[in-house]
């Protein structure tokens, strides 16, 4: 099974796509914090992910600083990363994709919506069955 990491400071957001993306075989790792996240990725048995979400509104760090610790860090380097975003902001999706980021995601997301956006890069992400 894939695995997909979210980085948002509500719990709740990681839960709600948590329950949407097993739904399509990707099971999901929470943390509020891009240092919890180091911390989950770092436990015995954890896979790297294909995909990251990352809040572009995480309190300890700026979203250029949090997509450029994941391109930099060997776990997340290769995993597709999509920004979470409240409202379309032109200046911080600018940064975020100079950092790295691959696209991004709007809140607050459904079950459509969601998977509409992930779709692309899950299967652009996932191996190919041999």
């Amino acid at each position: 099974m894939s695995t997909c990491l979210v980085i948002d400071e509500s719990s709740i957001v990681a839960k709600v796509a948590a329950r949407i993306l097993g739904g399509i075989g990707l099971e999901t790792l929470g943390s509020e914090s891009m240092e919890e996240a180091a911390r989950v990725l770092g436990k015995p048995g954890a896979d790297a992910p294909v995909l990251v979400l990352v809040s572009a509104s995480l309190q300890s760090t700026t979203i250029e600083a949090s997509v450029r610790a994941l391109r930099a860090d060997p776990r997340t380097a290769k995993a597709r990363i999509l920004v979470s975003l409240v409202e379309s902001n032109l200046g911080t999706m600018t940064r975020a994709k100079r950092a790295g980021a691959d696209g991004f995601i709007f809140r607050p997301f459904d079950r459509a919506s969601l998977l509409d956006w992930v779709g692309p890069f899950v299967e652009a992400a996932t191996p190919a069955a041999a």
